[in-house]
């Protein structure tokens, strides 16, 4: 399997030497050593042999699906046919560590939550061992509540496996994620971040709109924009506009950066802003979930432990009462 971030540092190397003059085959035949990952540079060895072979690098990426994703192959095709190879692979390599620095920011925000999440595991059932000394207890209490963490953990992934695979549930679930304070907004401007990417890469690859905008809501990741993106493909063909296609979709804000972009023949500027200003909120947002969680936490283990301490109290009353009462 080939990370991400391995994925755009070949692009990134393969840019890097195209430019110096390299031709395609001697970059490729170098980066089957230098490419970062096993794989990668096994794949490598393979799209060189491909490419020697008579064939061009789109259809050489084609025979790795699993490496690279559809819309990759297309705007190197579309850079083969316009010979601007290097600037689309240079696009694509910045797309993918916009994206994993997203997804790594993800999880270094939420790893202190987490952390903290186990941590309230165990100190949870603390006063049943203070007061009954029975670490057997207090030991079975812990293993049984992370059993419960982890086992929903696992119902969640199987859940978005099988949703993945049945397209038919995807807009209903992007609803229901939407609907989510705080998380719903950071889906969406996530997906925002990456139509407004994936639609400024197709133009600037000299793909039309038609044909970009199917392609875009794609890769958005969204089953909602991607529904909506197809829907604007017959109204683009009627002669409206861009911000017609997209109106109840894309927030007013937008698409008021996307009409003045069309009227000054300036779009890819608007659609580089509106990419980097969801991002910026995703990140914000993400932060802000970040500062509150462990608030929560915090807020959710006292109580527990209050109550903890409060049956444990009226436990002890009660034997107390039944004692005096003999």
């Amino acid at each position: 399997m080939v990370r991400q971030l391995d994925l755009a540092a070949f692009y990134r190397q393969l840019t890097t030497m195209l430019n110096a003059g390299v031709s395609m085959e001697r970059a490729l035949k170098s980066l089957e050593s230098a490419a970062a990952g096993r794989a990668l540079r096994g794949v490598s060895a393979a799209v060189g042999a491909h490419i020697r072979g008579g064939g061009d690098l789109a259809e050489a990426m084609g025979e790795h699906e699993g490496v690279f994703p559809v819309l990759h192959r297309e705007l190197v095709r579309v850079g083969e046919r316009t010979g601007t190879v290097d600037r689309v692979l240079r696009q694509l390599a910045e797309m993918m560590e916009q994206m994993a620095a997203i997804r790594k920011e993800i999880w270094v925000q939420m790893l202190y939550p987490l952390l903290l999440l186990h941590l309230s595991v165990v100190l949870g059932p603390l006063p049943q061992l203070v007061f009954t000394r029975d670490y057997g207890a207090y030991g079975r209490a812990i293993l049984s509540a992370l059993a419960v963490l982890y086992v929903a953990a696992a119902m969640v992934w199987w859940m978005v496996r099988q949703i993945s695979r049945d397209r038919s549930r995807l807009a209903l679930a992007d609803r229901l994620v939407l609907a989510v304070p705080v998380l719903g907004k950071i889906h969406r401007d996530l997906s925002l971040t990456r139509l407004f990417s994936a639609l400024k890469a197709l133009l600037n690859g000299g793909i039309g709109i038609l044909e970009a905008m199917p392609r875009a809501g794609a890769a958005s990741g969204s089953a909602l924009l991607d529904a909506a993106a197809n829907a604007a493909v017959p109204e683009l063909k009627r002669g409206e506009s861009l911000v017609t296609a997209l109106a109840g979709v894309v927030p007013g804000d937008a698409l008021g950066l996307i009409a003045t972009g069309q009227e000054s023949g300036k779009l890819d500027e608007m659609l580089d802003h509106l990419e980097r200003h969801f991002m910026e909120e995703s990140r914000r947002r993400l932060r802000a979930l970040a500062e509150w969680l462990p608030k929560l936490i915090y807020v959710s283990v006292v109580l527990w432990v209050g109550w903890q301490i409060l049956q444990m109290g009226r436990g002890y009353g009660r034997m107390l009462s039944g004692v005096l009462g003999e």
